[in-house]
């Protein structure tokens, strides 16, 4: 069978519908600018509901079931950025490095061969040719055939595609020179831990070695962006949160000082009341990554947070 009349049974629409979709895959896309915390602006990209659809069957029939590597710590089920931050707990001296553009660096031809050979071996019911393998590239690949960040697609193809990579990162950081590392990688965000001083320098020079030689995708390290930490210097944060001396996981002062004001603000009855759902969000996360910090803060305003979780917002 086609790939197409698959999904077209499976989603219950005809198959006229999935063809349009395609047709206008890289034309219907709706394009916004986010700033960036550095500075700049990040290009986001929204397919069409259409192929929205498209991308999600892809994700769940395809792109879901191919192996990943254990370091892959974002957009899986039941792995979370407190997962990812537990893993180093235990550990003093840290390493944080990204890449540049690092979903437009991915092209459809570094997933090919991963499609390739998950096909051979999983045998789904539709065939795979040069016409379905076009398929999957105008549904889930931008223009000259680039990951867009904003697919929903692209961050399930960007765990596949990076499997060989960071196989190689285990295999050297494996090496008794740098201690016993912990490495994990949530999308383009790597980080190295180890109890070793010094060694951390060193893993710095071997993934730079690596990603030169990587041939697919081809990446380039956002040099700006490379940080070395510790967790009794205070400066441990792994994906957002703050690793402390003793092991514990919580989150920055500067998100703590703001939720503290938040509540503060709406016991007195100044907060914006379209700040309110803002400030739930803030209070359920914090009660998910740092609940020590969100004991502290029932303690002082009780009546304040239960308030807030009976409200309809």
């Amino acid at each position: 069978m086609r790939i197409e009349e698959v999904i077209s049974r499976d989603l219950k629409v005809p198959e006229s519908l999935i063809n349009e979709a395609i047709s206008g895959a890289r034309v219907r896309v709706k394009k916004f600018q986010i700033p960036k915390r550095s500075g700049g602006s990040r290009e986001i990209f929204h397919p069409s509901k259409k192929l929205k659809v498209i991308q999600y069957w892809l994700m769940h029939s395809v792109f879901c079931n191919m192996p990943l590597s254990d370091a892959a710590m974002a957009y899986r089920e039941g792995i979370s950025i407190l997962h990812n931050a537990r893993v180093h707990s235990l550990n003093r001296y840290f390493l944080r490095m990204d890449f540049k553009d690092f979903f437009p660096s991915i092209r459809f031809e570094d997933v090919e061969s991963h499609i390739k050979a998950w096909h051979r071996n999983f045998k789904p019911e539709w065939d795979l040719n040069d016409k379905s393998l076009e398929f999957i590239n105008q549904s889930c690949f931008y223009k000259d055939a680039r990951l867009a960040v904003g697919y929903p697609s692209s961050p399930a193809i960007s765990n596949i595609v990076m499997r060989d990579f960071d196989s190689k990162i285990l295999n050297e950081i494996g090496s008794e020179k740098y201690g016993d590392v912990v490495y994990t990688r949530y999308a383009d965000d790597m980080v190295f831990s180890t109890n070793q001083k010094g060694a951390c320098k060193e893993i710095i020079k071997a993934v730079k070695e690596i990603v030169s030689v990587c041939k697919s995708p081809v990446l380039e390290i956002n040099e700006s962006k490379t940080r070395l930490g510790s967790s009794t210097g205070g400066s441990a944060s792994v994906t957002g949160l703050k690793i402390c001396s003793d092991g514990r996981i919580t989150i920055n002062r500067k998100h703590k000082d703001h939720i503290r004001l938040m509540l503060s603000l709406f016991s007195k009855g100044k907060l914006d009341p379209k700040e309110v759902p803002s400030l739930a969000g803030h209070l359920a996360y914090c009660h998910y990554v740092a609940p020590d910090f969100h004991s502290g803060l029932s303690s002082k305003f009780f009546k304040e947070i239960h308030q807030i979780r009976t409200m309809d917002l």
